[in-house]
């Protein structure tokens, strides 16, 4: 009888030892950048480490324009990018494997789901849609307690992993030290004779000045953008559009060749939300007008809002003498060829109510620039804003 029970018990571990634990899947204390921002560091954005593979919620990836669908009933996540390319992840133990959309099966880890959570191996999710993938060991200069990494997943960025995790480093520590500090232990008072026990509650200690979040919220930061044919304006409208949640928009001055190399862009700008302004190349009255015809015929809009940058003082008359609104390109042009990020983010305005506009070209160049200026100008709290019919010019003397 002890032998069958024995047996009985035998088997019976057997058979949990092949159970999937999904349900009880734990997540790792790892940080997540998306190119330079740091997410919140909770249980909603933090990976899963199962069998050396590692997982992040397939929510991580909204970010870089990576989005998915998920079904807990039909036990399928479909993550895809773009109209065309996607991959459908089985997350049924009988069904584990993963079909891209041409129907070839991948060789890939299974995807797994804790409670209504979808996690999707990232580094291979990562080489399919053209993104990169590194894991990032924190430096001790920033947390000594323990080993912390960092997950850092990228779509477009010139900013390395060191300087990733230094523009975030204050971030980082006031995450770990939320998450992993220990309570301060309560401050007791013995009771004396014919008292009761008094148990005195703990006082925080005061804050630190310097651990305090950077916060510029009084500072006001305007986005512009201008020469359009660069040929990079489709990637900036994808920045700017996974920031619309946040309010984000721009002004987008354009040219007579702008409108008439791509009208169906400006209309895009238009419909989305952002603010059209016309760049003058000769600073006359006569070229204000030719534009602003062709702008209404191609996009039905209308501006009084100019900019120029080498015939600024010629424009900027003009534009006095005709009541239109004059912004100044040569005073607000972003030099982001040969710069660096922190010559960049060092010319913003930093004084209590200031204002501050930052242009940038359509180009490449530009496009990449943008990501970490707008993470820095994210993780330190600017009002970011655009520039309306309604606002008053920044003058050089402002900025």
């Amino acid at each position: 009888m002890k032998k069958k029970i024995l047996c009985i018990v035998l088997i019976l571990c057997m058979m949990l030892a092949f159970v999937p634990v999904v349900s009880q899947a734990a997540v790792t204390p790892h940080f997540v950048i998306i190119n330079e921002t740091l997410l919140p560091f909770n249980e909603s954005t933090m990976p899963m480490v199962v069998g050396g593979d590692i997982f992040v919620p397939v929510n991580v990836l909204s970010g870089l324009n990576v989005w998915a669908s998920g079904s807990a009933e039909l036990e399928l996540v479909r993550v895809f990018r773009g109209n065309n390319r996607f991959v459908d992840f089985h997350t049924a133990p009988g069904e584990a494997m993963t079909v891209n959309q041409d129907g070839v099966t991948l060789r890939w880890p299974h995807a797994r789901r804790v409670g209504e959570t979808f996690y999707v191996p990232i580094r291979q999710v990562s080489d399919f849609f053209g993104l990169t993938f590194r894991l990032i060991e924190i430096p001790d200069t920033i947390i000594s307690e323990r080993q912390m990494f960092a997950v850092r997943i990228i779509s477009n960025s010139t900013i390395n992993d060191p300087t990733a995790v230094g523009m975030n480093r204050d971030g980082i520590r006031r995450s770990y030290d939320h998450r992993f500090a220990p309570p301060p232990p309560p401050q007791h008072q013995p009771p004396t004779s014919g008292q009761p026990d008094v148990t005195t509650p703990p006082v925080p200690p005061p804050p630190v000045e310097e651990d305090l979040p950077p916060d510029y919220s009084d500072v006001t930061i305007y986005l512009s953008f201008y020469d359009l044919s660069a040929g990079s304006v489709g990637s900036i409208l994808e920045l700017l559009d996974t920031q619309a949640q946040y309010g984000v928009r721009a002004c987008f001055f354009v040219s007579s060749e702008d409108i008439f190399n791509d009208p169906g862009m400006i209309r895009r700008i238009s419909g989305t939300g952002h603010t059209l302004g016309i760049w003058l190349n000769e600073g006359t009255f006569e070229e204000y007008l030719r534009v602003s015809a062709i702008l209404f015929e191609a996009a039905k809009v209308r501006t009084v809002i100019v900019s120029a940058s080498e015939v600024a003082e010629s424009a900027s008359a003009m534009a006095q003498e005709h009541n239109l609104i004059f912004w100044d390109g040569a005073q607000s042009i972003v030099d982001y060829e040969g710069s660096s990020m922190a010559t960049i983010t060092a010319a913003i305005p930093r004084e209590s109510g200031a204002r501050g506009n930052l242009m940038f070209s359509g180009s490449e160049e530009a496009a990449l620039a943008l990501q970490g200026v707008y993470s820095y100008l994210q993780t330190n709290q600017f009002t970011i804003k655009r520039i309306t019919e309604t606002v008053q010019p920044i003058s050089g003397a402002e900025y």
